[in-house]
C-alpha cells in the first residue's frame, strides 16, 4: 500500500511511519523544508519526502499526484493546544485552510484514497465530564485549537457526504512518547526532570495546573490504531483513539520524578496555567476495540521512555 503522512517530521508521523515499514508500506512524508533537520532521522529508512507548506494548494497537488497514495495521513497542523492562544492566526489557517488543501487535493488528483485526518479530543472541550466521552458526545471546544480541529473534522465528514471522498474521522486523545518538544506537561515535566539530574538546572519544577485529568495514550499504540482504522474504518465514522483511563497530572508528575530519581521542589508557575482548562479529559475507546485494536504499553513504561529520551537529548 502507497502510504502519503503530512507532517511526517512530528513525533505521531515519524512513529507512524516507523510502524508502516513494519507493514511493507510504501511511505512518502510532506512537511516544511524547515523541518530538514528532522529528516536526519528518516534517511536512512527510504521514504520519499515533498518538502513544502500544506497551505500552498499547488505544491499539496503535484504532490498528491506524483505520488498517487491509496492512503492519505493527514497529520500537519499546529499541533499544540496551549498554544493555539498565542498562535490563533497560525493555528486557524493551518489547521483549517490547510486540512481544506489536503482534501481537495486528494478528492482531485487521488479521488480513491483513504484519508485519515488527525482530529482532537479537543473538540469536546465543554461536553467533558467526569465520564468518559463516546463518539456521539457534543462537540463545545474552548480553546482555539479545539475549535480548528472540530472544524476539521466536520469539512472531512462534508466532502464524504457531498463529494464521496473516503475519509474516516479518529479523534485522537493526548499522545505522548520519546521525540516530542517540550510543549505539553508530561514533555516539560520529563525535560526539566533531566536537566537537573544532568546539573543544568537547580532542583525546582515549574509546573501549571496539577488538579486535572488526562487520558494518555502512547504513540506507538496511536499509530497501530491509525493503522487499525486504515483496513477496518468504517468510511465517514469517528473513532477515540485514547487508552479509556485518565491520570490525575500531579499523579503523572509524581511517577515521573520516582522514574528520575532526583529529589526536587515543586513551584507552581503562573505563566504555565491556560485561560481554559478542562478538569477531565477521559475517552471511550470501545468502538474501536471492537475493530480489534487495544492499548499494550503501560503508563508507566511510557514515561520511562520519555525520560530517557530527554536524558538523552540534553545530554548530547
Amino acid at each position: 500500500m502507497k502510504v502519503l503522512i503530512t507532517g511526517i517530521t512530528g513525533m505521531i508521523g515519524s512513529h507512524l511511519a516507523d510502524y508502516l515499514k513494519t507493514q511493507n508500506c510504501e511511505i512518502a512524508g510532506i512537511s516544511r523544508a524547515t523541518t530538514a533537520y528532522r529528516m536526519q532521522s528518516h534517511s536512512q529508512k527510504d521514504y520519499k519526502h515533498y518538502a513544502g507548506d500544506i497551505l500552498d494548494v499547488n505544491f499539496l497537488e503535484k504532490s498528491v499526484k506524483d505520488f498517487q497514495p491509496d492512503l492519505v495521513y493527514h497529520l500537519a497542523a499546529q499541533a499544540y493546544n496551549g498554544q493555539s492562544y498565542d498562535a490563533e492566526q497560525t493555528t486557524y489557517a493551518l489547521n483549517i485552510t490547510g486540512s481544506w488543501n489536503v482534501y481537495n487535493a486528494v478528492l482531485h488528483k487521488a479521488p480513491k484514497a483513504r484519508v485519515i485526518p488527525a482530529c482532537s479530543s479537543a473538540a469536546y472541550g465543554a461536553a467533558l465530564t467526569d465520564d468518559p466521552v463516546n463518539e456521539e458526545s457534543p462537540l463545545k471546544p474552548v480553546t482555539p485549537y479545539g475549535v480548528t480541529k472540530a472544524a476539521m473534522e466536520m469539512m472531512g465528514r462534508q466532502f464524504h457526504l457531498n463529494y464521496g471522498l473516503d475519509v474516516v474521522l479518529p479523534r485522537l486523545f493526548i499522545h505522548v512518547g520519546p521525540n516530542h518538544p517540550p510543549l505539553t506537561a508530561i514533555q516539560n515535566f520529563a525535560r526539566q526532570l533531566a536537566a537537573i539530574k544532568l546539573g543544568q538546572q537547580e532542583p525546582v519544577i515549574h509546573v501549571g495546573n496539577l488538579n486535572t485529568s488526562r487520558d494518555f495514550i502512547d504513540v506507538r499504540d496511536g499509530a497501530t490504531a491509525l493503522w487499525t482504522l486504515a483496513n477496518k474504518g468504517i468510511s465517514g465514522e469517528v473513532y477515540n483513539i485514547c487508552r479509556g483511563y485518565a491520570w490525575k497530572i500531579s499523579d503523572m508528575l509524581d511517577l515521573l520524578i520516582k522514574i528520575s530519581g532526583v529529589k526536587v521542589t515543586v513551584e507552581r508557575d503562573p505563566a504555565l496555567v491556560r485561560p481554559t482548562d478542562e478538569k477531565t479529559l477521559l475517552g471511550d475507546n470501545s468502538k474501536l476495540r471492537a475493530l480489534g485494536w487495544e492499548p499494550v504499553i503501560p503508563f508507566e513504561q511510557t514515561l520511562k521512555d520519555i525520560f530517557a529520551n530527554w536524558m538523552e537529548r540534553l545530554d548530547a
